[in-house]
């Protein structure tokens, strides 16, 4: 059972005209001899980009983290980095979209108020058995010291696009898409002690 709260709106229904440059964009953040990390499964013509994309994990650790240490069942785990997606992708008439859209692949702040700073990556994982998803993290990053898991959200899922901003309080906000209202807020209970999801209000 998945434990993401990111669960608004169907994200196929987005759709959007995207100029298609050739297969060799798929390649572009490839490595000799390996598998692309991205691949595209349908019509750039007619879909926008993150709503078709597929990504293939070739890491074993996120920010010297083992997969298997933030989930048993893992044996794979990248975080998303815009130099492993095709610039062709990421640009679209030399305009950096996700920048222009306030999103990121990973942000840094203080999100529970204290001393130390938390860094919040996105990126794909894949299970020792075969399925893969999309995972959040966010990690206590003190100086000097080895980073520490603060909170995991991860869902198994063929669309593994995800990308991180912050709202206008600075609360971590979590994508599941580029342009649509897919998104959840992470806060920080301070009767809990412990990060979650805020509650989101129901369809109209």
């Amino acid at each position: 059972m998945s434990t993401s709260f990111l669960t608004r709106r169907v994200l196929g229904s987005i759709v959007r005209p995207v100029i298609v440059l050739g297969v060799l964009l798929l390649t572009a953040a490839q490595a000799p001899g390996q598998q692309a990390f991205v691949t595209l499964n349908g019509n750039l013509k007619t879909e926008a980009w993150w709503v078709i994309a597929e990504f293939q994990p070739f890491t074993t650790e996120v920010r010297g983290i083992p997969a298997n240490q933030i989930r048993k069942s893992w044996c794979k785990a990248t975080e998303f980095r815009k130099d492993l997606i095709p610039k062709e992708l990421m640009f679209e008439n030399g305009t950096d979209a996700m920048k222009g859209a306030g999103m990121s692949f990973t942000i840094e702040r203080r999100f529970d108020g204290g001393a130390t700073k938390q860094i919040a990556v996105v990126g794909v994982f894949q299970e020792c058995a075969g399925p893969k998803g999309r995972f959040m993290l966010l990690l206590d990053q003190a100086d000097g010291e080895k980073p520490k898991i603060r909170f995991v959200d991860a869902i198994r899922t063929n669309r593994q696009f995800a990308a991180l901003s912050k709202d206008k309080g600075g609360k971590l906000v979590l994508w599941g898409c580029m342009e649509c209202d897919g998104y959840s807020v992470l806060k920080w209970d301070r009767k809990k002690n412990r990060f979650g999801w805020e509650p989101q209000a129901e369809e109209p």
